[in-house]
């Protein structure tokens, strides 16, 4: 059967027929990828939490319909170029812990709103004959916002004590993939390139919460009245990463414009660690008691998307400046995790569910320059 698709391949003279037919059987093998990923979604996507090794048919069928058409036609070849990125990124963050019973009564809450960084990132790219490489790593510092924290179903308390802290931190991420740049306008004036790709990225973020709060209330359970003074111990750390696939498009519309847009699907591993921490003071009777709590999770079979825009004006042949936006939303579903509660010298494992969110948007400056 490939001695008569090659022999078919062979009788196109016309380098756009033989770049289209290229081009098709990738999609073909595409689509057959992503057939085999929603046949199997409910069983082997989950089981990404006992490691990489469960998509490797998935990787094998994506790399058959990216590299296929290697062979057929050589339409794009960009030079090596590096893309300096600064600008503004805004994050929210938002995680919670319910009790791990059937009920999942929410217990602790933990919102971030306009976490603000100024970023920086160096991107390296190049496509050689069809072979597009993409590299970039960035960081992101001054980052200051807002957290909204709040406690509920308490066992010294009907009310649920809310707090608003201050905060600052920075920020890392890395991202890089492998694509095969397909021309869908060869022979034309201008041009448009399609990119099927395949990647890994990393992020990591660590938040400062500065301050105590303190809330007073009557509505106490076993004494008249009770006062709460809340903090933290340390930082918020999170961290994700894992493998994505997508596709990128360019269009060159002819003069001195370029524009660039993808999308990303992601399945990503998760990392959490936190503390936070109480101390309570019971009036008539009277007691005092100061509880720390510490969270680390970490978990697989998480997912997300992103998508990306850049502009770029042409200077001359090497010098490019431009502008460009991204976004990125990670999620995980209910998790199983341990919090370890320590109450004076007593300390106990906890068994809670947490659910996390993170949103990520980035406007950009870039300048570039080809070599």
């Amino acid at each position: 059967m490939i001695k008569k698709l090659l022999a078919l391949l062979t009788r196109y003279s016309n380098k756009r027929q033989m770049a289209c037919c290229g081009f098709a059987i990738s999609l073909l093998l595409l689509g057959l990828t992503f057939g085999y990923v929603l046949r199997r979604s409910d069983r082997e996507l989950r089981s990404l939490r006992s490691g990489f090794a469960s998509l490797a048919p998935f990787i094998s069928y994506l790399l058959s319909g990216l590299v296929l058409p290697i062979g057929l036609l050589a339409t794009v070849n960009e030079p090596f170029r590096w893309e300096i990125q600064t600008g503004y990124r805004n994050d929210h963050l938002h995680w919670h812990l319910q009790d791990a019973g059937d009920v999942g009564e929410l217990l602790y809450d933990e919102k971030y709103d306009n976490l603000q960084f100024w970023e920086n990132q160096l991107t390296i790219k190049v496509i050689h004959r069809d072979l597009a490489l993409y590299v970039r790593g960035g960081y992101a510092a001054f980052g200051s916002g807002t957290l909204h924290q709040q406690f509920s179903n308490l066992s010294y308390a009907t009310d649920q004590p809310q707090f608003v802290f201050p905060t600052n931190g920075w920020a890392a991420d890395g991202t890089g993939y492998f694509g095969y740049a397909v021309n869908l306008t060869p022979d034309r004036t201008y041009r448009v390139i399609l990119t099927p790709l395949v990647g890994y990225s990393g992020h990591y973020e660590s938040l400062h919460r500065k301050g105590r709060g303190e809330w007073s209330s009557t509505d106490a359970v076993g004494a008249a009245s009770y006062q709460f003074n809340s903090f933290f111990p340390a930082n918020l750390h999170q961290t994700w990463y894992g493998v994505f696939i997508g596709g990128a498009f360019r269009v060159e519309p002819g003069g001195r414009l370029l524009f660039d847009f993808g999308y990303a699907y992601h399945w990503l591993q998760v990392r959490l660690s936190t503390q936070f921490a109480e101390e309570v003071s019971l009036f008539d009777p009277s007691s005092e008691f100061t509880q720390t709590n510490e969270l680390k999770t970490v978990s697989g079979g998480n997912f997300g998307h992103s998508g990306w825009l850049q502009i770029d004006y042409w200077l001359n042949r090497a010098w490019r400046f431009g502008v460009a936006g991204q976004i990125r939303y990670y999620f995980t579903g209910v998790l199983s995790t341990t919090q370890q509660q320590t109450t004076g010298n007593t300390t106990v494992d906890l068994e809670d569910k947490l659910k996390l969110r993170w949103t990520s948007i980035s406007a950009m400056f870039i300048i570039s320059r080809s070599f």
